[in-house]
């Protein structure tokens, strides 16, 4: 099965209703936001005598209509999707499915146009774009909705940095402020109004529940509760475990849930023995000591979602499901209220909860003990330095605030190798390479990247390559594309990350070059290899 994935920001309007003049006036509002940040497009310049792609700061283009877009930014040399606005609302009318009388984006959401709808990946811009889009809800509150991978505090850091740039304040998206939501509906019942919280909401399932719980009576959500859980064949599947941690979370009760779960008219009926395993499963007599170094997995609000953190997520849910538990009721007190249910089960309870809870603490251990080096190494600080994931150490690294690790630095040395051992055992494309003065190197460079590898860097990172005069800098370059090229590294994620990185930031490429004319780090390699060949053959 495949299924897209990724982190989007997304914009629809009902652009019948939007007069040119009041659009236009808006537009230039977005225009003020865009000049503020170091948005980046990709354009054109002149380098080595030919035109190359590269990414420049965003501005208006003033083509058939006025129109800016934008597809990352320059400082964290991170790039996604592209983002355009218009200046025309025509452009937006074209593309309406068909003109109705519509005043209000959410009565008729299958009547609006998608201004935007693309992947940040949760990229640096991301809130920046999100601004944009809170912009235009708010200038058209009923006629244009933001929505997508976006929680509460993203949006409220969002319009800090917006107000700080227009004269008129921004309002928060009406999809993740549920009093405005509310306002705008007035829902005539408790059953409405928890309704229109599900259906428009954008949060995460334990966010709605705490909503659900604020904006209803305590009768209301109960029932709600128990009519979640019935929809759960066993209190031990994934789903129904996470509620119950949502449950505790917010009530700190279990003698209320053991009654909603087990015995009330209208839930489950689940069986106790079923319940016992559930509640094992949700961590809550564990204490919180135990597994506190899963902190570092939790989801952080206000942080744009990044894909692999996405599908990180999704694994830890399947292995540890009480992870998001903050909930702690000591064991006994949990027994005491499961008999006071099933008083036929007073001996068997604690024994049975006692060797849940010893068996995932195991499971625990095991699990810090595999990533306790990966900890570790997240929370040591060496001269005011930081390290970092791969794909951030190659693009960051400055040799005082972002380090390399020792993992990452003998990677370069392996690169290092690779390339010595490749013009070494190919001495025709040796010879050919070191034939060319420096200047139709660049030029190869320039179109091997853009035009093979698909690769599009910054002004500045061309800029430096444009500068530099030692022959052997630009060898180490062109030796790795060639390199990759022959052995179809080119798509592969952990190798386009360093090529990044030695294109992006000057410092990479100079460690492997010198790192390429180090015998003692070429001959450390190749004994290394040798070793490994040996202990194989042997």
């Amino acid at each position: 099965m495949w299924f897209w994935v990724g982190t989007y920001v997304r914009l629809s309007i009902l652009p019948h209703q939007i007069s040119q003049q009041d659009w236009i006036s808006v537009y230039k509002e977005t225009v003020k936001l865009l000049k503020a940040y170091d948005f980046a497009d990709l354009g054109e310049k002149k380098l080595f005598d030919i035109q190359m792609p590269v990414y420049v700061k965003s501005e208006e283009h003033e083509e058939t209509s006025r129109f800016w877009r934008t597809c990352g930014n320059l400082g964290s040399k991170k790039f996604a999707e592209t983002f355009r606005l218009y200046s025309d609302i025509k452009m937006y009318r074209e593309a309406a499915p068909a003109f109705n009388n519509e005043t209000d984006i959410l009565k008729g959401y299958e009547s609006s146009v998608v201004v935007f709808n693309a992947k940040t990946q949760g990229y640096p811009y991301h809130l920046y774009i999100l601004a944009i889009a809170m912009l235009i809800e708010s200038r058209f509150p009923k006629f244009a909705s933001v929505s997508g991978d976006i929680d509460h505090l993203q949006c409220v850091k969002a319009k800090q940095w917006a107000d700080t740039h227009l004269s008129t304040p921004i309002k928060l998206p009406l999809r993740v402020d549920p009093r405005q939501l509310l306002n705008r509906f007035s829902p005539k019942n408790e059953s409405e109004k928890i309704e229109l919280i599900e259906k428009w909401t954008i949060a995460d399932q334990e966010k709605i529940l705490e909503l659900v719980y604020t904006y209803s009576d305590k009768e209301t959500f109960h029932k709600w509760i128990k009519e979640k859980l019935v929809k759960h064949s066993s209190p031990t599947q994934i789903g129904a475990v996470k509620l119950l941690v949502y449950y505790l979370n917010l009530v700190r009760d279990v003698n209320s849930l053991f009654s909603m779960a087990c015995k009330e008219e209208g839930g489950p009926k689940y069986k106790p023995e079923e319940m016992l395993r559930a509640i094992t499963l949700t961590w809550v007599s564990i204490p919180p000591q135990n597994y506190d170094f899963l902190e570092a997995f939790r989801k952080i609000e206000g942080h744009p979602a990044i894909v692999e953190r996405t599908f990180g997520m999704m694994v830890m849910d399947i292995k540890f499901s009480g992870r998001e538990i903050k909930t702690y009721i000591p064991l006994n007190e949990v027994v005491e209220n499961f008999t006071n249910c099933y008083p036929e089960w007073d001996n068997k309870a604690n024994l049975l909860l006692q060797q849940g809870n010893s068996r995932i603490e195991e499971e625990l251990q095991e699990f810090y003990r595999s990533i306790a080096p990966i900890l570790d190494l997240n929370n040591e600080k060496e001269s005011e330095g930081s390290f970092f994931d791969n794909e951030d150490a190659f693009l960051y690294f400055n040799n005082h605030s972002v380090l390399l690790s020792e993992e990452q630095d003998f990677h370069l040395k392996t690169v290092a190798y690779s390339i010595e051992k490749f013009l070494t055992k190919n001495p025709e494309i040796k010879e050919r390479l070191y034939g060319y003065d420096i200047g139709s190197m660049k030029l190869i460079l320039g179109k091997m990247l853009t035009e093979k590898f698909r690769m599009f860097l910054t002004e500045d990172a061309w800029l430096w390559i444009e500068g530099i005069r030692e022959e052997e800098f630009i060898m180490t370059l062109l030796a790795k594309l060639i390199l990759d090229d022959s052995y179809n590294f080119k798509m592969k994620a952990n190798n386009y990350r360093l090529l990044r990185g030695m294109f992006e930031n000057k410092l990479i490429t100079e460690k492997i070059t010198e790192y390429r004319k180090d015998p003692r780090v070429i001959t450390h390699i190749q004994e290394m290899i040798d070793k490994e060949k040996n202990t194989n053959e042997g």
